[in-house]
């Protein structure tokens, strides 16, 4: 499979969904899931989870296996989809803004709830 291959950035206001990664003081990976902008300049940022991301946007099926094995939990999955995503926008040389970031910059910062319906759960 042939790897995204992405140009660095350095403004925070070339943050591009679904594509970069927020991390916040815990260490903890987000999507850029909705952007607002105003004449060029990022004014508003909504963040996703990765894994709370991810989970919507896979579907994953798997039998009942009586090796144990072969077992693998679905966060393994996701963990390996985080690291490999990081990885990528490494290579490509593409800044990994904080939360802090955005706020010193003035945009404003809200999240998805985890306890609420995914937007793509409506869709279906």
């Amino acid at each position: 499979m042939e790897s995204l291959k992405l140009e660095s950035n350095n403004d925070i206001n070339q943050i591009q969904r679904f594509i970069d990664l927020i991390r916040d003081e815990y260490g903890n990976y987000y999507y850029a899931t909705e952007l607002t902008t105003q004449g060029g300049k990022l004014i508003k940022v909504r963040l996703s989870h990765t894994y709370f991301e991810d989970s919507f946007s896979t579907t994953y099926f798997r039998e009942h296996d009586e090796n144990p094995e072969e077992f693998k939990f679905i966060g393994e999955t996701l963990r390996d989809g985080l690291v490999g995503a990081i990885k990528r926008l490494e290579d490509s040389n593409r800044k990994i803004f904080s939360i802090q970031d955005l706020i010193d910059n003035g945009i404003q910062v809200s999240t998805l709830n985890l306890t609420k319906i995914h937007p793509r759960e409506n869709k279906r």
